[in-house]
C-alpha cells in the first residue's frame, strides 16, 4: 500500500507550486525525479538499447557479478589529468538499488567492486584531475566499465566531440521498494533516417526459472523521422523489479537519442 507523504508549504505566501516542481525541489517526500537519457550513436537494422555501443546488461540473480573499470587512458588515474572516480548506481541480485564508487587505475584495470550488480543503471564521474571547460572535459578517454573478471562490457561513458562524464542509457530498472511513473518521452534521430522505436518492459527480474515474465511493448513508434515530444496526460506505472525503455532500428544506420521523464515513488 502506498504511503501517505505529507507535503510542506514550500512559499511564505503560500502559493503552491506544480506538483513537478515541488518533487524537483524535495518538499514531496518519498517522491523523486529521475531523467533517463539515451544516444546510439549506430542504430542498425536490428532492433538494440538506446545505450553507447546498444549494451543492456540483464543479468539472473545466479549470475550477479562485480563490476570495474576496463583498462583506458594513462590519464584517467588518482591524481591524474583525466578522470579519478566514477560512481557505480545499479540493482543488486536482491533487487536493492546500489552504489559504489571505484577508483581508475590509467592503463590498468581497475580494482573490482565489493558489490555485485545484475544491473547497470547509471554510472559517472565523480572526481577529475581537470576544471571542466567547453575545450577540456573531466576525462581523457572513453571509459568502460565490464564485469569484475574482464571479458564483457557492460557501458561507456563517451568521448565524443567532449568528454561526456555520465552515461547515456535509455532504459530502467525500477528497484525494489518503489514505484515508476513514466510521464514523458522525447525522441530524436539523425535526419532523413527514418527509426523505429520499440519501447519495451519485463517485470519480475528476479524471476530464476521458467515460466518467466515476458519482455512486452508499450509503446511502438514506427517510420520516425522529426524529433518528437511525447507528453503522456496518465502517466504509465511500473512496479518494483521491473525493466523499461528504449529500442530501435534504422532503415540505415543513424544516430538515435531518448529522453524519459520519471517520477519515482517510494512504495
Amino acid at each position: 500500500m502506498a504511503k501517505n507523504y505529507p507535503t510542506r508549504t514550500i512559499h511564505e505566501s503560500g502559493i503552491t507550486y506544480p506538483p513537478e516542481l515541488r518533487i524537483a525541489r524535495g518538499d514531496m517526500l518519498g517522491h523523486s525525479v529521475v531523467h533517463k537519457f539515451g544516444h546510439n550513436e549506430a542504430v542498425g537494422t536490428s532492433y538494440e538499447a538506446i545505450a553507447a555501443g546498444g549494451i543492456w546488461r540483464t543479468l539472473q540473480p545466479a549470475s550477479a557479478t562485480t563490476l570495474r573499470v576496463k583498462a583506458g587512458n594513462t590519464n584517467d588515474t588518482n591524481g591524474g589529468s583525466g578522470a579519478w572516480e566514477i560512481e557505480l548506481q545499479g540493482i543488486s541480485a536482491t533487487g536493492a538499488l546500489i552504489t559504489e564508487t571505484v577508483t581508475l587505475a590509467g592503463t590498468s584495470a581497475s580494482t573490482a567492486t565489493t558489490q555485485t550488480f545484475i544491473r547497470l543503471i547509471r554510472f559517472f564521474v565523480t572526481k577529475s584531475g581537470t576544471y571542466g571547460t567547453p575545450s577540456a572535459g573531466s576525462h581523457a578517454d572513453a571509459i568502460v566499465i565490464e564485469n569484475g573478471a574482464g571479458g564483457t562490457d557492460w557501458g561507456t561513458i563517451p568521448l565524443s566531440g567532449l568528454a561526456h562524464g555520465q552515461s547515456q542509457v535509455a532504459l530502467y530498472t525500477v528497484p525494489l521498494g518503489y514505484t515508476a511513473y513514466l510521464q514523458n518521452v522525447q525522441i530524436q534521430m539523425e535526419g532523413n533516417k527514418p527509426v523505429d522505436f520499440l519501447f519495451i518492459k519485463r517485470e519480475n527480474i528476479l524471476d530464476a526459472s521458467a515460466p518467466y515474465s515476458p519482455m512486452r511493448v508499450f509503446m511502438e513508434l514506427t517510420g520516425m523521422e522529426v524529433p518528437s515530444s511525447i507528453p503522456l496526460n496518465t502517466p504509465i506505472k511500473f512496479d518494483e523489479l521491473t525493466d523499461f525503455g528504449a529500442m530501435a532500428k534504422a532503415s540505415t544506420t543513424a544516430e538515435v537519442s531518448v529522453d524519459m521523464e520519471i517520477i519515482l515513488v517510494e512504495n
